[in-house]
């Protein structure tokens, strides 16, 4: 579920012209923001982020303190998908 909010706000971000020097669409969601939109804690937003990251769905890149960080969505590996 979180993916899929994130990939609709990665469009938004693309829209608006969010891209690195790199030429990288990210976005802003914050654990807070991530914990309201799915009605958990605290804790949890933040173990959902990480699983994002853990299965390389999801990169982020900390500015520094109290800035938040940037978010990349990454794309899900090919290799992953299985056909039916």
């Amino acid at each position: 579920m979180l993916y899929g909010l994130m990939l609709d706000r990665m469009q938004l971000s693309a829209i608006n012209g969010w891209c690195d020097k790199n030429g990288e669409v990210f976005i802003f969601y914050t654990v807070a923001e991530t914990s309201e939109k799915l009605s958990c804690g605290h804790d949890k937003a933040t173990r959902l982020q990480r699983e994002l990251e853990k299965h390389n769905l999801l990169r982020r890149k900390y500015q520094g303190k109290g800035k938040p960080a940037k978010l990349y969505v990454l794309d899900i590996p090919k290799t992953r998908i299985r056909s039916p």
